[in-house]
């Protein structure tokens, strides 16, 4: 590996100086390096094949970024892993390696070292003699250069051996484009099998959750993705919150809520404009989730887009030491993120038509229960009072009045149940209606019906501790589902006006035991609470099974 040396070729000449030997080797790596369709394998084996055909002891393919002016990657033969670790940094391009970048000719050198660009040779790097650089084109655009140092067989290397290695190149040029066309075939492939799957889950009748998780799981499967995530906007103006998440780090980030401003998501909201981040853990704009994490290195962000304008944001992550998200992959991600926008939007619609047919019961039945029920409660009532005064009877007379004294709380219930449709009218998308949707979600393949309760102005909770009460349940609920082999749960979601309330007991196995790992959702559930200074507590049920109860203040 070298980091870098101008010009000394020799004298001029032709395949035919290679002789019958030389030309069957070169015809051997021809057909070697033709055959591959992978990318990545097929410029190993290009290299390899160069340093096989001219007896060289090193060899690297140096693959210049997007604007030619600096090496991107740096694949090299020769050198052990031991070595590379030594050397440490790759070589970006400059000294000798970047004469052939802004010259790309080939070009012979006897001795390396004594030539006067030659500089930049870190510590531990191998000792190099001679030297010869040949340019890789793909359709008459240098797509790299092939580097090659230290002929074993010689002093130098020849004429000849420059013209083999011009001629591999040019059989290189023709394999890199081959394997780029089948790269481009197999990801269109894989986007649109993944936006079909989108689509049929649309048309099966998938909630709009399962459709979104659908998007995010492609998405980050399409690119070898880490995490995917997807955020849409909150119930205050300024507030964002992630919906899904794929990946090891989904479970502690669906739920969460983050400001608008000053993060990324919101910017590309604004612009309506991707964005690449080479290391998200680092960037400025802390109020982007990813940062808090600490481990995420390279980021896309793609805009979701309705009719009016873009409504979400669809974010792809690596880890720390990831390769960067290449113009490929953005080209695929932002054409997936297009057609996952026209299904989702088209599953908006008709979650809307749905909402309005539900509201449009909802309000129909709070009005016969208001015209019909109360009025004929209320008068039957009025009729057992008017029965007491000709009652001599008192215990006759006292189970009448317990009677009407019923009637009145019925009555007063089904007022509360007529203000809770009208509530449900408002308030459709409150932290009500996202517990029920959570639960559906969780119960869904269980055999069992929940039992869900609500206390107090629960759809008055701020959006950041409604999305860890959202989380946290989440997790009871699955915990429930999948380990503790019940028939019964109940949730309470209890607003004291200093405090909310999470509880959902069951009556499973009962309580898990002492050796809970760190990462479990139990301790993810603690966590959330602590950071809220607030609580946890995990007790046993009578006569079976386990109560959970999440308490956060609201300050």
């Amino acid at each position: 590996m070298i980091e870098d040396s101008p010009r000394a070729t020799g004298a001029e000449g032709s395949l035919e100086h290679a002789g019958p030997a030389g030309l069957r080797r070169l015809l051997d790596a021809m057909l070697v390096v033709g055959e591959g369709l992978d990318l990545e394998a097929t410029l190993r084996q290009i290299i390899e094949s160069a340093v096989e055909l001219v007896d060289a002891r090193y060899g690297a393919l140096g693959v210049l970024d997007e604007g030619g002016v600096e090496l991107a990657q740096f694949i090299t033969v020769g050198i052990d892993d031991e070595t590379h670790a030594r050397i440490g940094t790759l070589p970006k391009g400059r000294g000798i390696l970047g004469l052939l970048i802004s010259d790309p000719r080939p070009l012979r050198l006897p001795v390396l070292g004594e030539h006067a660009a030659a500089y930049g040779f870190p510590a531990n790097h191998p000792p190099m003699g001679s030297f010869l650089g040949v340019p890789v084109r793909v359709r008459d655009v240098v797509f790299g250069n092939l580097y090659l140092t230290d002929k074993r067989s010689a002093e130098f290397f020849t004429d000849a051996d420059e013209h083999l290695v011009t001629a591999l190149a040019t059989a290189a040029g023709i394999a890199i484009e081959n394997a780029r066309l089948y790269e481009q075939a197999r990801r269109r492939e894989a986007s649109l099998s993944a936006m079909q799957g989108v689509a049929t889950a649309l048309l099966a009748g998938a909630a709009r959750r399962e459709s979104l998780q659908l998007v995010a799981f492609h998405a980050r499967n399409l690119v070898g993705a880490d995490l995917a995530t997807i955020a849409l906007p909150g119930r205050s103006e300024d507030s964002m919150l992630i919906e899904v998440a794929d990946g090891p780090a989904g479970a502690d980030l669906t739920g969460r809520a983050f400001a608008r401003r000053g993060s990324v998501s919101g910017e590309v909201m604004s612009t309506g404009r991707a964005t690449i981040l080479t290391g998200a853990s680092s960037d400025e704009r802390r109020d982007q989730f990813q940062v808090e994490l600490g481990e995420i290195g390279p980021a896309a962000f793609l805009p979701l887009w309705a009719a009016d304008g873009p409504y979400g944001t669809l974010a792809v992550a690596r880890v720390e030491g990831g390769s960067p998200f290449d113009p490929a992959d953005l080209e695929m991600l932002q054409g997936f993120a297009a057609q996952a926008s026209i299904s989702i939007e088209y599953e908006r619609s008709r979650a809307d038509v749905q909402r309005l047919a539900r509201l449009e019961d909802q309000e129909r039945i709070a009005r016969d229960l208001h015209d019909t029920v109360i009025q004929r409660l209320f008068a039957t009532g009025l009729s057992l009072q008017g029965a007491l005064r000709l009652l001599d009877d008192e215990q006759a007379a006292g189970r009448i009045q317990r009677a009407v004294d019923d009637l009145d709380e019925t009555v007063k219930e089904i007022r509360s149940a007529i203000f809770g449709l009208g509530a449900a009218r408002d308030k459709s998308d409150g932290l009500r209606a996202r517990v029920l949707d959570v639960v559906n979600d969780c119960v869904a393949a269980a055999s069992f019906d929940p039992h869900v309760v609500f206390d107090g102005p629960v759809d008055t909770t701020a959006d950041d501790l409604g999305a860890d009460l959202l989380a946290t349940l989440r997790e009871a609920l699955t915990n429930v589902v999948r380990h503790a082999v019940a028939t019964r749960v109940s949730v309470s979601v209890r607003h004291t006006g200093t405090q909310v309330v999470l509880k959902v007991s069951d009556d499973g196995a009962g309580m898990p035991g002492s050796d809970v790992v760190a990462g479990s959702g139990l301790l993810n559930m603690r966590e959330r609470a602590e950071r809220r200074r607030g609580s946890l507590e995990l007790r046993p049920a009578l006569p079976q099974g386990t109560v959970l109860e999440w308490t956060a203040p609201l300050s």
